[in-house]
């Protein structure tokens, strides 16, 4: 299905749309450059990362590597892209041309991997799978995914067996892939490909330092960065996460990304960074070998987490962080 001799851990080229902080075009593409040059292989990116910035960034990055060197996520699902006014559409024509727009902007032959961004609840789902399957027909996408899914929409989608990947919020902080789910993808053989594994920095060492967020940054505002919620997750990730990583020798992102490659239903991760240093980091965590004990050490901390923010909040963990019912 695809290439597990690879380093496992992708590039999430959502922050080279500058959400995070103002980033120049040359520094971006040198990350891209970074990435491949270390050994990275996955891509992840969608047409309203920067309203089509991003794929024509990427564009001029991948034509200098062979095409088997990499391998190209993108998604379909929104419309308007030109005019900086999205708008949800999972309708077939819509699909089709948006597919080939990506194409464009990729200066690509096709695309390795196609999700559905978000599910269009105005437009059936086998209307969108038709679109899918006939963009594969075509060879202009080899694998089929979808994204952002509770199970009845993945059950829908995946009426015709064609679904091959999801790809969900999910880190060690944040559990979105319930018992139900999880034994629906490993029965059906579809993998996740999660974002937010290190949840925006949450699950890093970052998470120590004083953030001071910019009004550019994406991240401000967001219930699950309140200063209330923040201070209560890094005390447990300084408490519980940190003296884990110590004793192996990691960083807290690299046991983040690592304990993620762990779980049976993974296929491969996306990381997202605008530093070097990290991504060379973050590819490393792909060569990290965790015990069992140190895979329960995790599970007893979250279950930890859990208690504490029930005692003392009368929530859920998904309640206290805002997060809606798909967790994110």
């Amino acid at each position: 299905m695809f290439n597990t001799d690879k380093n496992k851990v992708g590039l999430g080229t959502f922050p080279l749309a500058g959400v995070f902080k103002p980033i120049a075009k040359e520094e971006a593409i040198n990350l891209v450059r970074t990435f491949l040059d270390n050994g990275g292989y996955y891509i992840d990116t969608a047409p309203v990362y920067g309203m089509g910035n991003v794929e024509e960034l990427l564009g001029e990055v991948l034509k200098g590597y062979p095409r088997e060197s990499y391998y190209l996520i993108t998604k379909c699902g929104y419309i308007g892209i030109e005019d900086r006014k999205p708008l949800k559409s999972g309708k077939y024509d819509d699909v089709i041309r948006e597919c080939e727009k990506s194409i464009k902007r990729l200066d690509l032959d096709y695309i390795d991997l196609y999700f559905v961004h978000s599910p269009d609840p105005n437009t059936p789902f086998d209307e969108t799978m038709s679109a899918l399957a006939r963009l594969k027909e075509q060879g202009k996408i080899k694998h089929i995914g979808v994204s952002n899914v509770n199970l009845a929409e993945l059950k829908e989608y995946n009426k015709t067996g064609e679904v091959e990947f999801i790809q969900n919020r999910f880190s060690l902080l944040n559990r979105s892939i319930d018992d139900e789910l999880r034994d629906y993808i490993l029965k059906n053989e579809i993998f996740l490909i999660p974002y937010q594994v290190i949840d925006r920095g949450q699950l890093t060492g970052k998470v120590f330092e004083s953030l001071n967020l910019k009004d550019e940054d994406l991240r401000k505002g967001r219930s699950d960065w309140e200063p209330l919620v923040l201070e209560v997750i890094s005390g447990w990730v300084k408490e519980n996460l940190s003296p884990i990583a110590k004793k192996l020798g990691i960083t807290l992102g690299q046991l983040s990304i690592a304990w993620a490659l762990y779980q049976k239903f993974m296929g491969f991760v996306v990381v997202g960074s605008t530093n070097k240093e990290y991504i060379l980091v973050n590819l490393k965590a792909d060569k990290i070998k965790l015990q069992p004990e140190e895979l329960t050490q995790i599970d007893v901390a979250y279950g930890r987490l859990k208690s504490i923010v029930k005692d003392k909040y009368g929530k859920s963990l998904r309640e206290f962080r805002g997060l809606n019912e798909k967790y994110y």
